[in-house]
């Protein structure tokens, strides 16, 4: 059951780990669950892990930029701290299951408590209005909303904070970072954005794809497999056509195969 205290500085809601509960004072935030703990001083940022009866772990961050996020569509939530080279998701709970005969009420709850999180932290979220994840596990993919523009975060391989991999202006402007020089193209139309599976597929007037990407390049063998919820292009046989990915790795540069040679 979730409740407030009289001084309404406490909320508490039921998770799939156990309750949740934050409590918010004016110089610090502190949220609670099981063996864990997340608090927030000023600019510092400390994550607390109970290991056995006596070992602690303790890790502490100097705050840059710091957001709360809900994933899309298990609806956990995360907190998010950007760091030297990208940002890295230092805490999360996941809601109770909505088969659950509470899983309802259970999420709203998570609902409200979120809200009063994202709240008593907005003043290091910087120009980032929202924030969305998705994805499962460390694997998850980070869509903050600045505005002017969306920019999606994603992990690497072997990499342990997500950095910057495409950027969505709202004048229709894509900027793809995969690689050291960025590759650019306009959409005109919502007609040129086409979702399929776990695909984006964008399609640019007048412009032709100079890079043929495979996504799956680094697949070498058992162990090094498709990861999810990576960012990638994709051919298309079609001139301005740009396919992104949350299910590919790093892509690899190939040459385009001239038009002549395709049917010998």
């Amino acid at each position: 059951m979730a409740y407030r205290d009289d001084s309404e500085d406490v909320l508490e809601a039921p998770t799939s780990e156990g309750n949740l509960r934050i409590e918010v004072a004016p110089r610090s935030v502190k949220v609670t669950i099981g063996e864990r703990t997340f608090h927030v001083v000023d600019k510092v940022a400390t994550v607390l892990e109970q290991r056995g009866k006596t070992k602690v772990r303790r890790e502490s961050f100097k705050i840059d930029r710091l957001i709360i996020a809900r994933d899309v569509p298990h609806e956990d939530l995360g907190v998010w701290i950007e760091l030297p080279g990208g940002w890295r998701r230092i805490f999360g709970v996941a809601p109770v299951s909505l088969l659950e005969p509470d899983g309802l009420t259970a999420l709203a709850m998570l609902d409200r408590l979120s809200h009063a999180l994202r709240n008593a932290v907005i003043d290091h979220a910087g120009e980032i209005r929202r924030a969305v994840e998705i994805g499962r596990g460390l694997d998850k993919v980070l869509l903050a909303d600045h505005g002017d523009r969306f920019a999606v975060y994603a992990r690497r391989l072997f990499r342990d904070r997500a950095r910057l991999a495409m950027e969505i202006h709202d004048d229709g402007r894509i900027v793809l970072r995969q690689s050291k020089k960025p590759v650019e193209f306009t959409i005109r139309s919502r007609f040129g954005v086409t979702v399929t599976g776990d695909w984006l597929r964008f399609a640019a007037r007048r412009q032709r794809s100079r890079k043929v990407l495979d996504p799956v390049d680094h697949a070498r063998g058992p162990d090094r497999a498709r990861a999810p919820d990576r960012i990638a292009r994709r051919p298309d046989t079609r001139r301005g056509l740009h396919r992104v990915s949350v299910l590919g790795l790093k892509p690899a540069v190939r040459t385009r195969v001239p038009r002549r040679a395709r049917g010998r």
